[in-house]
């Protein structure tokens, strides 16, 4: 006479050959790093558009421009967004990238790239961010590496006329609550939001 499995035990046995082939498998790939409506881009467009004291400029010739921000859930960040000089791009000359956690006085990336003096581009990035600390980041431009012109460190700001910009200011998951510029000169405080692009997942 056939004898029955009992159910419980083909379960058992088709989950321990799934385990057993899926040993194997390479781990799933990271969710797709989009840099197509960012919360930075978002914020930065609708900030431009809801005061006609906003106006959009490629201005600052200061070393560093940098803004300081929060999320209010835990991202991981996958690409920084920046459009650069056509000095700079033409001269392969980079722009180091950073994103500083000032609540912990760690830093949570580092990198330099050459970007995209026509439009905005993307460098790879990496490194988790998490709600209750404070942020900086930041863009800047060794003293030796502008060539010969100091005009050449500008970049592209939201600036608020007459200032300082009335921070925060926020658009989904991200807060900006301060800006500076420095280096070379300034330090000027909250005189507008650099394009700076944070791209998370």
């Amino acid at each position: 006479m056939k004898k029955l499995i009992p159910p419980w035990v083909r379960s058992a046995m088709i989950v321990t050959v799934v385990a057993i082939i899926c040993m194997g498998c390479p781990n799933p790939p990271p969710p797709f790093c989009s840099t197509t409506g960012t919360n930075f881009q978002n914020l930065y467009s609708t900030t431009l558009s809801s005061n006609t004291n906003y106006a959009n400029k490629v201005t600052m010739d200061l070393l560093t421009h940098e803004y300081t921000f929060t999320v209010s859930t835990t991202k991981y960040l996958c690409k920084i967004g920046y459009q650069g000089n056509a000095y700079m791009q033409a001269n392969s000359l980079p722009y180091t990238m950073e994103v500083y956690n000032n609540t912990t006085s760690t830093m949570v990336f580092s990198g330099s790239n050459i970007f995209n003096s026509l439009a905005i581009s993307y460098m790879n990035a990496s490194g988790s961010l998490v709600p209750g600390n404070s942020y900086t980041v930041r863009r800047t431009i060794p003293p030796a590496g502008y060539g010969p012109n100091i005009g050449n460190t500008i970049g592209r700001v939201c600036v608020f006329s007459p200032g300082p910009v009335p921070y925060p200011v926020s658009f989904g998951v991200l807060t900006i609550s301060a800006s500076k510029f420095y280096g070379m000169g300034g330090p000027i405080n909250n005189f507008g939001i650099p394009y700076i692009d944070l791209v998370f997942w």
